[in-house]
């Protein structure tokens, strides 16, 4: 009975880690199966499914997020205006997202129009996971948005079994499966999720909140996937997914401690955030990190040496290991300063301290880009954005806690 009451008291924390699980493994099942070139052509189509989920809306469900209020019979009191801009920008952005792709990033064949729905549904499923979320419906809220990792570890089993069937065949039955899935949420979004539409918006004030969000989706869009669209275009099909293997095995863990340091900080950072306790847990976070790298290394080790996992070259690829593993340690520090900010930061500095992100982005690409000649100097490269973003994050959080506390 206490195991019962446990498991729903956290049951979306645990829909959050089967998730991370679901698509951890499906890489790795899928390395085995398909070819190099297949391989490569899966990865960058996840990394496009993530940038849809992530980037689809512009930022707007974000601005759902700040405006929109729930009343005590759990309406969502929102203006109207809000809700057809996301409507509309959904689609622009998923017709020019899907053109993109298909245009510069994706070899094998797909169909268009079967893209350009696969990316509107995973961009609204981003919204649909914001409305239930907004509501405390958090287990539904996680299914939602972890529908698609699932999907992916179903149909990667699937494979498994039947692997004569390429990426083409996986791709085209997730698209076709993720669209009913969709389908399915907005049905009942539309039965069960009521919106009452007499908040009225100035434009002003819609347009002044989506620059904000969208700035900074931007830049961390860019962060995130930027290397992989990049080694993708420049070095081809078999090198990107070689690295995309090695990001899963070496910096994924790190990502989903990241997720859940940046839940659980933000929320004692509401009332407990001072100087020496930033800095104490600081030190924790990375005492545990380089532990967690350390360990890394030894079980993928041991799983290679055993052939338990698809083959990982430590000897031609440590430098590109070890920046993958710092690129980790760098990201749990940015989710325990991002949890400081989103705490205590009010929106004047954190859009000061986007801007400073964004110059130093600019900076290091312009001062490097002649200089990337191999995915080692590229995934260097995003360390050091992600270094300067730290440091920026760090110099403004101690920045508004003096204010905070003079």
């Amino acid at each position: 009975m206490k195991l019962l009451i446990l498991l729903k008291k956290h049951f979306s924390l645990l829909l959050i880690i089967v998730g991370a699980g679901a698509v951890f493994f499906s890489n790795i099942i899928l390395k085995g199966i398909l070819t190099e070139f297949e391989y490569g052509e899966y990865s960058i189509f996840i990394t496009f499914l993530q940038l849809c989920i992530s980037f689809g809306l512009l930022g707007l469900e974000q601005v759902f997020m700040r405006v929109a209020e729930v009343s005590k019979n759990a309406t969502i009191h929102i203006d109207k205006k809000l809700i057809i801009g996301t409507l509309v920008v959904g689609i622009l952005a998923s017709a020019l997202l899907s053109f993109f792709f298909v245009t510069y990033f994706f070899t094998l064949e797909i169909n268009y129009w079967l893209l350009f729905l696969l990316t509107f549904a995973s961009a609204m499923t981003m919204f649909y996971y914001n409305v239930l979320r907004i509501r405390k419906d958090f287990s539904v809220s996680q299914l939602v948005n972890n529908s698609w990792k699932f999907l992916l570890f179903i149909i990667a089993i699937f494979l498994f079994f039947q692997q004569e069937k390429g990426a083409t065949y996986f791709i085209t039955l997730f698209s076709y499966i993720f669209i009913a899935i969709w389908i399915i949420f907005s049905v009942y979004i539309i039965k069960n999720i009521v919106f009452d539409y007499r908040i009225h918006l100035k434009m002003k004030t819609i347009l002044s909140y989506s620059f904000h969000f969208t700035l900074s989706m931007i830049t961390l869009t860019f962060i995130a996937f930027s290397d992989r669209f990049f080694i993708k275009g420049a070095f081809g099909s078999e090198v990107f997914g070689n690295y995309f293997y090695l990001s899963t095995i070496f910096y994924f863990p790190f990502s989903l401690i990241q997720g859940y340091i940046g839940f659980k900080e933000l929320v004692y950072f509401k009332t407990h955030a001072s100087t020496a306790i930033v800095k104490k847990k600081l030190v924790s976070v990375n005492v545990f990190s380089v532990l967690l790298a350390v360990g890394i290394v030894l079980v993928s080790w041991l799983l290679n040496y055993y052939n338990i996992i698809p083959a990982i070259s430590f000897e031609s690829d440590w430098v590109l290991i070890l920046f993958l593993l710092l690129l980790g340690i760098t990201r749990i520090n940015y989710s325990l300063l991002s949890s400081v900010m989103g705490a205590i930061g009010s929106v004047k500095l954190i859009r000061n301290a986007n801007f400073q992100s964004l110059f130093f982005i600019l900076l290091i690409l312009l001062v490097g880009y002649r200089y990337i000649i191999s995915i080692e100097i590229v995934a260097f490269s995003i360390l050091l954005i992600w270094m300067s973003r730290i440091i920026i994050w760090y110099y403004n959080s101690l920045k508004q806690l003096k204010l905070k506390n003079a």
